[in-house]
């Protein structure tokens, strides 16, 4: 397979979970001396300059490759020497755009939350050589609905990027509690809200800082479904998600509460920095967090739910596993293995934070030596690239 190159029909860039993929795979390629073949627009301007550097190269190829079929727009495109990874959506449906591309071989990718998988999206499946996942909640189902050469790789963090700074103390002594995601009934915000409200009334001396932006505000409306929030989010005419009202709206004391909006990249860990504690009582996570691996690697004590790809990364005496996971309501089908998170037993978590910050500190330094250890995207791409040449 030496001459034998992978080919990514999707957006390289570092503002969110697949372009984070194609960048840390592509620069692995690199490093190898076996470059990708990009099939889709890199987002060059997302990029951190040393890696906008690295990637530069690529950018050439990916020209010669567009410039072609936008002057023949052919229905397929016939790629030799080249191995294809497919982007997969829900229902392992993939953007017309990247379907057109065919290789050597093709190899769906895929990290989802919606569980229906009905006969076309077994069909679907199957129509690859096989599916590389990131979670063994992901695996499970998949080969569950019939598909049956399913492979793993875990994401992960960068440690160039992501590590422990000190505190600066701007926030005094105040306790923070980091809750970061998208806002949508899946990340469970919600049930962050209720839990920090009650928390929020023993200790005075709290504050959550949040980074919920959502680029698609009108995912955020899944929120109506929450039995525990008691109004849903507003969008303003300018189509831009109210989080700080929705937050008010729901309980929260005004000084008790701070959005960040959109983080890039350089300030994650100058914002961990400051913070006591994470939250993430997520419902479901097809792969395994993002941004509570980012707040493990910056040695931030983190509190997860315990069902989904969360439990890829959750280690005993490593961070604050909430157990008690009761089924979400499916009225659809499409929520196998969901779990719904106690407000109780979140707030009893965060409490032992709070009174017993030395333990706090040792789980989260054996969470950030896990992490970096274990599950960094350089070892993420080695696994993807080994599974995708196998």
């Amino acid at each position: 397979m030496s001459n034998v190159r992978i080919g990514m029909p999707w957006n390289l860039s570092e503002i969110h979970g697949w372009g984070l993929v194609g960048v840390h795979t592509a620069l692995y390629l690199m490093d190898r001396d076996t470059p990708p073949v990009l099939l889709a627009q890199p987002l060059m301007e997302s990029l951190r300059p040393q890696v906008r550097e690295r990637l530069a190269p690529l950018v050439e190829g990916w020209q010669a490759i567009d410039a072609w079929v936008k002057a023949n727009n052919p229905q397929a495109v016939k790629l030799q020497d080249v191995d294809v990874m497919h982007p997969l959506g829900n229902g392992l449906i993939e953007d017309a755009n990247a379907m057109r591309f065919r290789g050597r071989r093709n190899i769906g990718v895929i990290a989802f939350e919606n569980t229906r998988l009905d006969a076309n999206a077994v069909a679907l499946g199957r129509s690859h050589d096989f599916i590389i996942t990131h979670s063994h909640y992901n695996v499970e189902l998949l080969r569950d609905a019939g598909i049956p050469d399913v492979r793993l790789a875990w994401q992960g963090i960068d440690p160039t990027e992501i590590f422990p700074m000190r505190k600066t103390g701007v926030f005094g002594n105040r306790f923070l509690v980091f809750s970061g995601g998208k806002l949508e009934f899946r990340k469970g915000q919600d049930i962050v809200v209720e839990a920090f409200r009650r928390f929020h009334q023993r200790h005075p001396d709290a504050m959550l800082v949040t980074a919920w932006f959502n680029a698609w505000p009108h995912l955020s409306m899944d929120m109506t479904e929450s039995k525990i929030a008691k109004a849903p989010p507003r969008i303003t005419g300018g189509k831009r998600l109210e989080i700080t009202r929705w937050a008010l709206d729901n309980g929260l004391a005004p000084e008790s509460f701070m959005d960040l909006g959109f983080m890039t990249r350089a300030r994650i860990p100058v914002v961990l920095a400051e913070c006591d504690a994470a939250l993430f009582p997520n419902r479901c996570e097809g792969a395994t967090n993002l941004v509570a691996m980012e707040c493990m690697g910056c040695g931030v004590p983190v509190v997860m739910s315990a069902n989904t790809g969360h439990r890829d990364i959750i280690r005993d005496g490593m961070c604050y596993p909430l157990r008690d996971q009761r089924p979400v309501d499916d009225p659809r089908g499409d929520r196998r293995g969901w779990g719904e998170s106690s407000v109780e037993e979140t707030v009893e978590a965060l409490e032992q934070i709070y009174q017993n910050r030395e333990e706090a500190r040792r789980r989260a330094t054996l969470a950030m030596e896990f992490v970096h250890k274990e599950r960094t995207w350089r070892k993420f791409a080695e696994a993807f690239v080994a599974e995708a040449e196998r």
